[in-house]
């Protein structure tokens, strides 16, 4: 079972993202909840705690005052930490025997100081809401009709924003609205699923040397197991992950192929963004990212390679068969779908997108696009006339174009999925803002990946070749050349091969 450790600082909206977990059928696990049951009369806390602090946390009904309490250990750090002694092991107790009780792909462990009391080791990722400090001094003070003193004085023993987002793997920012935050859950919940759907083709694989620094790694890159214990969304050699939009990968691929498929990628992800739009120029832009498809498939090669590639992974992949541990029917289906796109494309007959040359008013738009401002209604009126139809027939007509490159599409993104979760991220340190490593040249190293906190104020270069690669961080100066950063950079480093 996968464990998400979910926090993030008073007010940042952990119990609104917990809930719409339950909503989607996650069981959540509540340190909190945990917590407030052991200190009931006749629980084991219970009467620690009295004799830690004495009678006069208690309240007339015998139950401990829970805001004599806060206030008291926010006041004395001593007191903190006494308390945390009592509590601590029997929550974590309690949080294992709820676990094992479970029987789901993954559950939620909702613990709000995880990081500040160190128990990152009893999850798998960490799950950080965040927000800004005046939504979280809003938003608690409304809810626990406090001062806006107290509520900073929390604040202030608890870890600041930056630290939490530093060890996160996923993050939500909670700075807009109920409706986009449950869309921002909704968007994670789908992103471990299908983390859990590949993660199933190992079982009882110890993969404790694939996640190790990169120091006792040498053979960066180096084909194994990885690959199927680590799912990323597809994305452009550009790309903003995570739900909370905290992190950004930068990309350099290594050989020509995956090269053409990347920027393949982005032109389809850009042509569904201009068709969401209604207005004329939208429709311009969406026709301007077709023609540019269609003059990358210009190039006849890209099935062949494309045959080639699936065919290489999938010999890659029969390896794993002879492995122990590998659920041999669930690699038997990524193995068959990869064998069924390439037979698929070989039936193909001629050049991919061969038969939109056909098409006289797509080819004339071509033909113009050559000449910047060329494809102009001055020049060509029969586009213009097609532009004033309603949204939904030019919508239908792109559709329909785009239908010529349905097959390869897919085997594209099923192809740079599988290299691109062919390895984990490792933790490594850019000395000097400078980093080099070789790379061994018997592994089909495909694509590098950077990860970087988005708000970070550099950014890498990436080179590379078949033997070592370089990342050099630099710093914006303006419109001037970027200068080096000069001190250690930390920052995610993910080598995939396949």
């Amino acid at each position: 079972m996968l464990r998400i450790g979910l926090t993030g600082g008073i007010g940042c909206g952990k119990s609104s993202v917990a809930n719409r977990f339950v909503a989607l059928g996650v069981p959540v696990i509540d340190a909190d909840e945990i917590s407030r049951d052991l200190v009931q009369p006749g629980y084991p806390a219970y009467q620690a705690i009295i004799d830690a602090f004495g009678l006069e946390i208690v309240d007339a009904n015998k139950t401990l005052d829970r805001a004599k309490l806060r206030q008291l250990i926010f006041s004395n750090p001593q007191a903190k930490v006494k308390l945390e002694s009592i509590l601590h092991p029997l929550i974590r107790a309690e949080i294992s025997q709820q676990q094992s009780s479970l029987n789901t792909p993954y559950c939620v462990i909702a613990i709000p100081l995880l990081i500040e009391t160190g128990q990152n080791n009893i999850v798998d990722r960490i799950l950080v809401v965040d927000s800004s400090l005046e939504k979280q001094i809003t938003r608690t003070r409304q809810r626990d009709g406090v001062s806006r003193e107290q509520v900073e004085a929390i604040i202030a023993t608890q870890v600041d924003g930056k630290t939490r987002r530093s060890v996160a793997d996923d993050v939500i920012d909670n700075s807009g609205s109920l409706e986009q935050l449950n869309a921002d859950v909704d968007k994670l919940h789908k992103h471990y699923l299908k983390m859990l759907n590949l993660k199933t083709l190992v079982e009882n694989v110890n993969l404790t040397d694939n996640v190790a620094s990169i120091e006792n790694n040498p053979n960066c890159g180096h084909p194994d197991m990885t690959w199927l214990n680590k799912v990323q969304d597809e994305g452009n050699a550009l790309k903003e992950v995570d739900a909370g939009m905290s992190e950004i990968v930068y990309e350099l691929p290594l050989n020509e192929k995956i090269r053409t498929l990347i920027r393949l990628e982005s032109l389809f992800e850009e042509i569904e963004f201009h068709m969401k739009g209604s207005t004329v120029w939208d429709t311009r832009s969406a026709v301007n990212t077709f023609v540019a498809i269609c003059n990358v498939f210009a190039r006849p090669e890209i099935k062949t390679d494309l045959m080639k590639e699936m065919d290489r992974i999938n010999t890659t992949l029969s390896k794993y068969n002879a492995m122990n541990g590998v659920n041999t029917g669930r690699l038997a289906e990524v193995q068959e779908n990869l064998g069924q796109m390439a037979k698929s494309l070989r039936a193909m007959d001629g050049q991919i997108g061969q038969g939109l040359k056909q098409n006289d008013f797509i080819m004339s738009i071509r033909q113009r696009d050559t000449i910047p401002g060329g494809a102009l209604v001055m020049d060509l009126p029969t586009y213009g006339h097609w532009l004033a139809k309603d949204i939904d027939t030019r919508r239908k007509d792109i559709r329909g174009w785009l239908q010529e490159f349905t097959l390869v599409k897919k085997a594209m993104y099923l192809v740079l999925e599988l290299v691109r979760d062919s390895a984990t991220a490792i933790n490594v340190v850019a000395k000097s803002g400078f980093y080099q490593h070789n790379l061994d040249t018997g592994t089909s190293n495909q694509i590098l990946r950077v990860v970087l906190p988005k708000d970070v104020m550099y950014f890498p270069e990436i080179s590379g070749g078949r033997h070592r690669f370089t990342v050099r961080f630099l710093k914006p100066v303006g419109f001037d050349r970027p200068v080096q950063i000069e001190q250690e950079i930390p920052f995610k480093l993910i080598c995939c091969a396949l």
